[in-house]
């Protein structure tokens, strides 16, 4: 005669204590997250750490590279540019301009002059949808100028790269702002295009990022800003507001190590999830490569933020790794708890 044994026997009590306890480690693991889920600064922070690149480089040398040296792993853009921005730098008549600073300015005045309003808005859209936002309606913060204002740049056959700095340990409370290669003299310019600022310590040569930095650092008494297009508003109408501004960010300065903004906006992750979620879209840019990674300028003032930072790198890591390993082990657990539920077992 066969007797049913327990429905519930050993094995499968110890599958059903393996889902939960899989369950309860993937969930453990999230929750480690929470601080970094509470703010939209807080996902840049965790961004920033995911792509950051160059621990041990501190130099201010390290960023002194032109674009007959440009470092390796420096995101290039080398696709092909989007024929929209080079029929804007066409409409803009840049190629006729006398040198890249002139067309520069040209652009600034597109971009700041287009709406009679500059609403500061962040837009959630492509390259092309960004631009039109900016001229058709005042929108953008400066990481949709800077990113236009890179994509006609390079419509224009102008170098360009972007710089960045954070009041909030490399955080998302900060600022972007383009430079660009003047080919005619040889050397770098940068440009505030969403402050609508130029800075300058000779009337007529507008600084690079790294001559700003260090006539602040220097509190250079020639230090003088001025707006790249007079017809817009500009970042502040008190101007002692504006240097305090600049300042306070000097101790977390860092550079976009990428210009590849047309590769980006193509990449099939990044058109996947445009204007469904910005931190979907980046992290597809981050897992197809197409993301720029992050170098820090560390110097001793910030050198305990960038390690910080770098300990969020290796704190994703470990959950990234712990998650994929806990949803494996949740998978078999549950396949063979429900297994082992349907087969039954006699004795006789």
């Amino acid at each position: 005669m066969l007797v049913e044994r327990d429905p519930w026997p050993r094995s499968t009590f110890r599958w059903r204590r393996g889902v939960w306890l899989s369950l309860a480690v993937l969930v453990l693991s999230v929750l480690s997250l929470a601080p970094y889920l509470t703010s939209s600064t807080e996902l840049v922070r965790m961004r920033n750490a995911l792509v950051l690149i160059d621990h041990d480089q501190s130099s201010a040398a390290d960023f002194n590279w032109t674009p007959a040296s440009v470092p390796p792993s420096y995101l290039q853009e080398r696709g092909p540019t989007d024929p929209f921005f080079i029929n804007v730098a066409q409409q803009l008549g840049l190629a006729a301009l006398p040198d890249d600073w002139a067309r520069a300015l040209a652009i600034g005045s597109h971009l700041l002059g287009s709406s009679p309003v500059l609403r500061g808005e962040a837009i959630k859209l492509d390259l092309r949808g960004t631009y039109r936002s900016i001229v058709g309606s005042g929108e953008g913060y400066c990481g949709d100028f800077a990113d236009v204002f890179i994509a006609i740049a390079l419509a224009a056959g102008m170098p360009v790269r972007s710089w960045a700095f954070s009041f909030d340990g490399f955080g998302g409370d900060g600022h972007i702002w383009p430079e660009i290669w003047n080919r005619q003299l040889g050397r770098w310019q940068l440009v505030d295009i969403f402050n609508n600022y130029q800075f300058f310590e000779s009337v007529g040569v507008p600084l690079s990022a790294l001559e700003l930095r260090q006539a602040l650092l220097s509190n250079s008494t020639q230090l003088k800003l001025a707006p790249l297009y007079p017809g817009a508003r500009v970042g502040w109408s008190i101007e002692e507001k504006a240097w305090r501004y600049y300042r306070s960010g000097l101790p977390e300065w860092y550079m976009w190590w990428g210009n590849n903004v047309f590769t980006y906006d193509r990449a099939l992750l990044v058109r996947t999830f445009s204007g469904v979620s910005r931190s979907l879209e980046q992290l597809g840019a981050i897992a197809q490569g197409v993301f720029p990674p992050v170098k820090l300028m560390v110097t001793e003032v910030n050198r305990d933020q960038a390690s910080a930072l770098w300990r969020l790198r290796f704190h994703l890591f470990v959950v990234a790794c712990v998650c994929v390993l806990a949803f494996v082990a949740f998978l078999l657990s549950l396949c063979f708890w429900f297994c082992a539920r349907r087969r039954p077992s006699y004795q006789s």
